[in-house]
């Protein structure tokens, strides 16, 4: 019980947070976004909380209308656009988890997700419609109006620089 009011404390402080954030005017303070150093895992097992299982077998992944190129998409924006909108406040960049799970191979674990679905598939439609994705012991807070607010082209930058992240 008191962990389930923790994380529901949790996800709210996180939402007023990016909605503060969000609201600010462009007269605002800019804070450098922390810059995160992976550590190596100790050597054995991977702790749960750092793996990333299959997808569950009842999520009905969303159709993507047209596959992004990534080729085509600057990866350099992405990552701009990874701390502009607020990613870096949530993900690291590292293995460690902040709020939502570390990015460390990504595009890596993201050709393995849903069948069917490659690495750019799956990354789009995880910024796009997160909670068709969740992982396990995370909550569905991750703000669901990047699809509208960010066009194709910054999604695909996005993932173009998700997809580098070693």
């Amino acid at each position: 019980m008191i962990s389930t009011r923790r994380m529901s404390l949790t996800g709210l402080l996180i939402v007023g947070a990016i909605f503060f954030a969000a609201c600010e005017g462009e007269d605002a303070e800019i804070v450098p976004t922390p810059v995160f150093h992976p550590t190596a895992a100790p050597a054995g097992d991977v702790p749960a909380a750092m793996s990333v299982p299959d997808a569950p077998a009842e999520v009905a992944p969303t159709a993507v209308s047209e596959a992004p190129s990534v080729a085509a998409a600057d990866a350099t924006n992405g990552e701009a656009l990874f701390t502009a909108q607020g990613c870096s406040g949530c993900h690291s960049t590292g293995a460690n988890s902040v709020v939502g799970p570390g990015l460390s191979g990504v595009g890596a674990r993201a050709e393995t997700r849903v069948e069917g679905q490659s690495a750019i598939e799956y990354l789009t439609l995880s910024i796009t419609h997160p909670n068709d994705f969740l992982v396990p012991d995370y909550p569905a807070i991750m703000p669901g109006n990047f699809g509208s607010s960010m066009s194709e082209t910054e999604i695909s930058d996005l993932v173009a620089y998700l997809i580098s992240i070693p």
